[in-house]
């Protein structure tokens, strides 16, 4: 029988396979759609881990950890692999265009410890003549990194070779406080000792199974790929949750939309009009622009805005990871391998006891 069992290919289905392969779990995967078919394969892989949260929030603790784990399985995947890592480190700016964000970046870059620096508008043009005069400056990120997200997660399955079985879960089987199997459309039962969901924003259809009440909802998000004329983009530029970078592949990627679109993931024209009216602003002149490609994903969101990540209430071998929003690929590494730990019993349940799917329990 199958030591654990992943439901989900994405970045968090993958690196709970890849974790609990080392700690020598045999592992099946299902998926619907393929590996990295949908967030996964589509995120623009931004490792920033600076996070606003409420103060007693686990999540800014969180992130900077997530940052250390990709540093960190970097260097695995170079050794077990050589060439298979797509990180890299790279600076960001975040433009501000007016005197209060100003204000707001001046005061977060007074300690030279957290790697932040502001620029003053002549330093920012410096970097980078072709950010627009109306910029009065910017926030310099150093403590930033990038991966492929699409690379990343597939290297990982790949490292990890689970089974992987192309299907659905229909129902969950339960005896008494565990999850004897699961059944699939196809028909199939899959049994194992243990159950990792890590289904996206499809992951309320999985607490619902438990009598868990917590809606994951799906935001939208789109992105563009440009060819742009002029030398590559040295470092990574933001604005009011819009970004743009040069990728490895030479393209500008650009984006992304916010969007109530439920389930829908289809690139619109609204959203290719709204990323090209954020590359004009941030830009001195129109820039001359070819559209490659225009991609669209759903990320998923918890209600409160934090992960969903742990135990199950109320079943002994259920564990769930989701909800990282626009950060999921710089989370979902750390999420995979404290989901493989906690599943194989090797850990402590209680590591991120806030982040738990009980705190959605009705009391």
């Amino acid at each position: 029988m199958t030591d654990l069992v992943v439901v989900g290919g994405g970045i968090v289905g993958a690196s709970t396979c890849y974790y609990a392969k080392q700690l020598g779990a045999k592992c099946a995967l299902i998926e619907r759609d393929g590996i990295a078919s949908h967030a996964s394969g589509y995120a623009f892989g931004g490792l920033h881990p600076r996070v606003v949260a409420k103060t007693e929030s686990e999540m800014p603790r969180f992130a900077f950890e997530s940052f250390r784990e990709h540093e960190e399985l970097h260097s695995q995947l170079e050794s077990a692999r050589l060439g298979s890592s797509t990180w890299r480190r790279r600076s960001s700016i975040s433009i501000a265009w007016n005197e209060f964000e100003a204000g707001l970046f001046k005061a977060q870059a007074v300690d030279d410890s957290t790697g932040l620096k502001w620029l003053e508008a002549r330093e920012l043009r410096e970097l980078e003549p072709r950010i627009s005069s109306e910029a009065l400056g910017g926030l310099m990120i150093s403590n930033s990194a990038e991966v492929d997200s699409s690379a990343l997660t597939k290297t990982l399955f790949e490292l990890a070779d689970p089974d992987l079985h192309l299907d659905e879960i229909v129902s969950v089987e339960l005896v008494y406080d565990r999850i004897n199997g699961l059944r699939t459309k196809q028909g199939t039962v899959l049994k194992g000792d243990a159950f990792v969901f890590s289904m996206g924003p499809w992951s309320s259809e999985a607490l619902s199974w438990f009598g868990v009440d917590c809606n994951i909802k799906p935001l939208k998000g789109q992105i563009l790929r440009l060819r742009v004329d002029g030398p590559v983009f040295q470092q990574s530029f933001s604005t009011n949750g819009n970004y743009m970078s040069t990728k490895p592949d030479g393209l500008l990627w650009i984006g992304t939309t916010e969007e109530d679109a439920e389930f829908d993931e289809s690139p619109t024209i609204e959203g290719r009009r709204e990323i090209i009216h954020v590359l004009e602003r941030m830009l001195a002149d129109p820039a001359i622009f070819e559209v490659i490609q225009q991609t669209a994903c759903l990320r998923p969101i918890a209600p409160d805005g934090e992960l969903v990540l742990g135990c199950v209430p109320g079943v002994s071998n259920a564990f769930i990871g989701t909800g990282g929003g626009r950060k999921g690929i710089l989370y979902g590494p750390l999420m995979g391998k404290y989901l493989a730990n906690l599943a194989l019993a090797t850990l402590s349940s209680d590591r991120w006891s806030s982040l738990t799917p009980e705190r959605f329990e009705k009391t």
